[in-house]
């Protein structure tokens, strides 16, 4: 401030980038519960495809234990061999489609924080009258 109690530029400044600062943090806490609602979201639409899975699973499970136990009572072993054989294929095929989605997902949040933080600095700078 100046003698006669008037804001100096300086002054003016750091109280604009206060302002973007404080607008960006709630910007960001906006994001967060955003992102918070997403996942509550997310989950209930998990929990219900996974209830439909394991009905269908059921069904499934029903059915092949029929045929599985008569293939064990004629001592079919290479249908059972076989079929050990697909389902540990399957296994390990949904592990890395789960495993290669979640790193998807990470890296996409990753980006968006990261595209926020940008847009958030270059609005920042501008309304400060900054260039870069």
């Amino acid at each position: 401030m100046t003698a006669d109690g008037k804001p100096t530029s300086a002054d003016n400044l750091k109280q604009k980038l206060a302002q973007h600062l404080d607008a960006a943090r709630n910007k960001l806490e906006a994001l967060k519960k955003d992102i918070v609602g997403m996942h509550e979201d997310d989950m209930d639409a998990l929990r219900k495809r996974h209830d439909e899975l394991e009905h269908r699973l059921d069904e499934k499970v029903s059915h092949t234990e029929e045929a599985i136990g008569s293939w064990r009572k004629r001592r079919e072993l290479e249908k059972l061999e076989s079929r050990a054989e697909r389902a540990e294929d399957y296994a390990v095929e949904l592990v890395n489609v789960a495993a290669l989605d979640f790193e998807e997902a990470e890296q996409a949040v990753l980006d968006a924080i990261a595209a926020r933080f940008d847009a958030d600095t270059a609005s920042a700078h501008q309304g400060a009258g900054v260039s870069r």
